[in-house]
């Protein structure tokens, strides 16, 4: 029994209590091409009523609350009943419009909503989607920079984002969703993918974005470096380090390096270095990153977006004028 058929089958004898067994359904070979690839019909008796489901294939992204209520009206119109659409998963916030819009469909052990029958109010959502104006995710940011410097990912797959980018299709899955709810981005489906079309490009997505960033700096120390006469310094060149090698500026008399925060937590515990109390003990300023700073970096130094994002609250005016020097230079191109 395929996955998503049994859960469906225990996710039912579970609401209903009553053993759900699930039949093929006539009617398949009369439904668009589209709709025959994507779905697979089944029945299944709820209550003394024959039910008819459309049970969603594997490796298909997530669809929009629209365009899923426009494949269960085409498959109602096409065999004159109701259908409910049955998900492995999606966001609760397309599950949300599509109870709106009045959408039968059923994401086994989250949701069930058939308007014409019942609904599971046990209310076992999956977790939140995301809310506009909220602060993007490390993932979300990351992933967007990688756009703005790197490669852009207009008309990309998903599938692609995650295989360029590193992250699981899941995470660029949640990554687009936060996307789309702030408004950066739109999504179309081509055959069986989603790709994105951003908005708006090079500064002007930026300007948009920029509200919804944060620093990339978790944690920054300072430290002693006890290999300093052995070793180069380790991470890459940040904050007013960096700042001085991209704006031509003075430097600070202790560098500053960013790691990943797990490089940083195993260079500590192998004893590589100790944290102390201020710059006077210190030969090094470490930031620990919520993304891998190498990710976009060009090997200089870190990136100069995430360098202007964790120098941003800096009060010093120069500071601030240096910052925009940078950011001009970024998107010179």
């Amino acid at each position: 029994m395929p996955a998503l058929e049994k859960r469906l089958s225990e996710y039912l004898e579970l609401i209903t209590g009553s053993v759900a067994v699930v039949r093929d359904a006539p009617g398949q070979a009369v439904l668009p091409l589209f709709l025959r690839e994507r779905y697979r019909l089944a029945r299944i008796g709820l209550f003394g009523r024959d039910c008819l489901f459309a049970l969603e294939r594997p490796n298909w992204e997530a669809g929009s609350p629209a365009e899923y209520g426009a494949h269960a009206g085409a498959m109602r119109a096409q065999l004159a009943e109701p259908v409910t659409l049955v998900m492995s998963q999606t966001a609760s916030y397309v599950r949300n419009r599509m109870v709106r819009a009045g959408t039968a469909f059923i994401v086994p052990g989250s949701q069930l909503f058939m308007p014409f029958m019942m609904v599971d109010l046990r209310e076992r959502f999956a977790a939140a989607g995301p809310e506009a104006g909220l602060r993007l995710t490390p993932a979300a940011q990351c992933i967007l920079l990688y756009h703005l410097l790197r490669t852009p990912l207009d008309d990309m797959p998903l599938q692609e984002i995650a295989a360029i980018t590193n992250y699981t299709r899941m995470t660029v899955t949640k990554v687009k969703e936060e996307w789309e709810t702030n408004g950066l981005c739109q999504t179309s489906r081509e055959g069986r993918a989603v790709v994105i079309q951003f908005t708006a490009a090079g500064r002007d997505l930026w300007n948009k974005a920029e509200p919804l960033m944060s620093s990339p700096v978790k944690k920054s120390e300072w430290v002693r470096w006890k290999n300093r006469d052995e070793f180069g310094p380790p991470g890459l060149p940040a904050g007013y380090t960096a700042l001085a090698m991209t704006a031509k500026t003075e430097d600070d008399p202790v560098p500053t390096r960013a790691l990943t925060e797990r490089a940083y937590r195993e260079m500590l515990t192998n004893g590589m270095f100790d944290t102390v109390h201020g710059p006077e003990e210190a030969n090094l300023r470490v930031e620990a990153w919520r993304y891998d700073p190498r990710f976009l970096s060009d090997g200089f130094c870190v990136d100069p977006i995430s360098l202007a994002l964790s120098l941003r609250g800096d009060s010093d005016e120069r500071v601030q004028q240096q910052i925009q020097t940078v950011l001009d230079g970024a998107f010179a191109g």
